[in-house]
């Protein structure tokens, strides 16, 4: 690891650190306790290990941070939200993704286990009577491709049945957010698959059975983790970068998007769709960060950072590609500049990044992460690798940058950085 005996806080400081040279940390990697059921109730691409955030609050506290807000700007499946809870610490965070916000609802919330299954008798009596809500043909043209008319039928039962048996509430969120977590079961979606594509010898899951199995994992869930404080639990759907949150947190643990990351849009396109988030989901890509498609401008940004630019240089040949990765570092200096703005006098960041590959050349997102901190005004405190384990990304890159199942491909993200910084 690296500590910083003065925290740095210039860009020359900085530039003394040999990123590749850090060794691994351990405790970043050990595991006291095995992760609880609540963290496994939806599946989520490269979902933030609770591990790190029960390890970032011991380090606060090693280093007498007195914790009383813990923040999250991209807050996916409410992993730092549920651990936070179970601590019984006061929780904000934001994610431009409607399924995230959903998740991280319903994870991070307390529940009656009697009125669940009241409920649920009550759905699943509704479901064995009722029909389905609208007519397969006539429904949206991407669902249809995804899913085969009895599913659909199923499906759609499901959720009139879960709509008609409960209050726009957080029982209703819970339902529909076990209703989200069968549908790529019960659809042709590749399994496992990151990225959106047919399997054509898939034989779909029952809808019910798949339901009922899932039900009976959120009813698990509930009774372990038993949260029996009145920690408050804060979760927004929006943009960290249109977020006006100032002086709130003691604390941010996060973990950004990388550059030309998953189309998050795409992979949660299921949902989207079933649950009304979008008629066209595509809709929600524009303003992802590391979206190829959040590019609000064709000029290319003038904030970027001395490794940014030279990031950037490497794909001078493709200005689209140039435009879209200059357009993920200046927003990587904004929202570190938010972060600052969030976090109280003296809070800690504790940003999760990897560097990666694209192109066959090695991008720095760890030591550019560090630049755009120094520039929004923290001090980086320390720097720690661990090795990524249970998480699922993709493993290798083909020549050009894109996924690959070809392990003779150049292997990524078999490490990423724990980065420590203190607002001054």
């Amino acid at each position: 690891m690296f500590t910083a005996t003065k925290p740095i806080s210039t860009l020359k400081g900085l530039n003394k650190i040999d990123f590749l040279s850090i060794s691994e940390e351990p405790f970043w990697n050990t595991i006291t306790t095995p992760e609880i059921r609540m963290h496994k109730i939806h599946v989520y691409p490269a979902k933030f290990p609770s591990l790190i955030a029960k390890k970032a609050f011991e380090y606060a506290e090693s280093k007498h941070l007195h914790l009383k807000t813990v923040a999250d700007i991209f807050c996916g499946c409410g992993t730092v939200a549920v651990e936070a809870k179970r601590k019984g610490l006061d929780f904000w965070g934001c994610d431009i993704n409607p399924v995230a916000v959903l998740i991280s609802e319903v994870k991070s919330r307390p529940y009656n286990v009697d009125v669940v299954k009241t409920k649920l008798d009550n759905i699943l009596k509704h479901f064995q009577i009722g029909d389905a809500v609208t007519k397969y043909a006539a429904t949206n043209k991407r669902i249809q491709y995804w899913f085969s008319e009895g599913q659909y039928n199923d499906l759609g039962k499901l959720k009139a049945a879960i709509i008609a048996n409960t209050a726009d509430d957080e029982y209703r969120k819970l339902f529909l957010c076990v209703f989200s977590s069968i549908l790529k079961g019960t659809s042709k979606w590749l399994t496992k698959s990151i990225k959106p594509q047919i399997d054509p010898e898939k034989k779909p899951q029952n809808v019910l059975e798949l339901f009922n199995k899932q039900m009976e994992v959120m009813l698990k869930s509930i009774e372990e983790v038993a949260y029996d404080n009145d920690a408050n639990i804060t979760i927004e759907h929006n943009d960290i970068l249109r977020v006006e949150q100032k002086d709130y947190a003691d604390m941010i643990v996060t973990s950004p998007p990388y550059v030309t990351s998953y189309e998050y849009a795409d992979l949660h396109q299921l949902s989207a769709l079933w649950l009304g988030y979008a008629e066209d989901y595509t809709e929600l890509r524009a303003d992802s960060i590391g979206s190829s498609y959040s590019i609000e401008t064709k000029d290319m940004p003038n904030d970027l950072t001395p490794t940014a630019k030279k990031i950037v240089a490497y794909f001078n040949w493709n200005k689209a590609q140039t435009r879209s990765i200059a357009r993920y570092y200046s927003d990587m200096q904004k929202f570190t500049d938010k972060s600052f703005e969030i976090l109280k006098s003296r809070g800690l960041v504790v940003f999760v990044i990897g560097d990666t590959e694209i192109g066959g050349q090695h991008i720095e997102n760890a030591k550019c992460l560090c630049e755009c901190m120094i520039n929004s005004g923290f001090g980086i405190k320390e720097i720690h690798k661990r090795s990524v384990q249970n998480k699922l990304l993709p493993s290798h890159r083909d020549g050009f940058g894109r996924f690959s199942s070809d392990k003779s491909q150049r292997s990524i993200y078999s490490q990423e950085y724990i980065i420590i910084g203190r607002k001054a």
